[in-house]
């Protein structure tokens, strides 16, 4: 059987370079080193070491574990950190992480009395559920959802799509813009792998190849510039356009025929247990999303 003791000692050789550095590190005798890294390469089925020129060096099969020794240890530490300092790690995709995980955070330890900590890391939608699959995440925060046996999804909460034109646009006049009239403008696309895309497709339906996407950004951050430097028009979750819209710099209108949502995933492990931190955390998500994060389109506000 694989454990910890095994992988660490492994990572202890390669990190020290020798058997008996590593044997100093890890405060135990070169016999007992050696045993553990034996038992673990009798479970792996493979030799992971070997000595080159007095040096301990990774085999290919050892250069291929590496990642995985590294992510088990480091996932061993967060679950002590858990139970020890009462500490969760976050990890959710960009305008969920920019936009709406800080309040809910700051909020939840607040609440707490700042008897638990959460350490909020942002990356994309695939790095998200990556984090979680290789057990550097205990909760994540996604725009969309990828069925696994070890993950547990929860519909988090519904965020409106709006479509946003610059300040000095035609468009600013209005509150509303139909289906055929996106369709005659340039669209301007953001972070690539969100789920925004497949939205609009199932919405234009057959029409949907006529949309004008041309520039893939990669950032709502950048979209937004772009929209204002007059380069097109650009589809994107209401709450990132709160302030651009409230100081005029931006605004926001609504689909005529129909209002467009996306819903956002929180993700934990399968069998996180009920009464732990992770699942206090996700509970104080799905009862105090933030209502502060909607915000009106430009025709709802007249």
């Amino acid at each position: 059987m694989l454990s910890l003791a095994q992988v660490q000692t492994f990572l202890a050789i390669l990190d020290e370079g020798s058997i008996q550095q590593a044997a100093q590190r890890l405060s135990c005798s070169q016999p007992t080193v050696s045993q553990q890294l034996r038992k673990l390469e009798e479970y792996l089925g493979a030799a992971l070491i070997f000595r080159n020129r007095g040096q301990s060096v990774p085999t290919q099969a050892g250069q291929l574990f590496i990642p995985h020794a590294r992510s088990l240890m480091a996932a061993a530490e967060r679950s002590r950190a858990v139970i020890e300092n009462r500490r969760l790690n976050l990890v959710a995709s960009g305008n969920i992480g920019v936009y709406l995980a800080p309040r809910l955070v700051a909020d939840f330890e607040t609440r707490r009395r700042g008897e638990y900590s959460v350490d909020l890391a942002i990356t994309t939608n695939r790095g998200a559920i990556d984090a979680l699959l290789s057990g550097t995440a205990d909760v994540v925060m996604s725009e969309w959802r990828e069925t696994h046996p070890s993950i547990e999804w929860l519909s988090w909460c519904r965020e409106k799509l709006v479509v946003i034109a610059p300040k000095d646009h035609l468009l600013a006049r209005q509150s509303l813009i139909s289906k055929d009239e996106l369709l005659s403008y340039p669209i301007i696309g953001g972070e690539s792998g969100t789920g925004t895309g497949r939205i609009l497709r199932d919405f234009f339906g057959q029409d949907s190849c006529k949309l004008q996407i041309g520039r893939q950004l990669g950032s709502t951050a950048a979209v937004k510039e772009a929209v204002k430097a007059g380069l097109g028009l650009s589809i994107v979750l209401a709450y990132t356009v709160e302030s651009e819209v409230a100081s005029g710099s931006l605004v926001a209108l609504d689909i005529k025929e129909a209002d467009i949502f996306k819903t956002l995933y929180l993700g934990i492990s399968a069998d996180c247990p009920q009464s732990s931190l992770t699942r206090a955390f996700v509970h104080h998500c799905t009862t105090h999303t933030q209502q502060d994060a909607h915000i009106p389109s430009a025709g709802s506000s007249h």
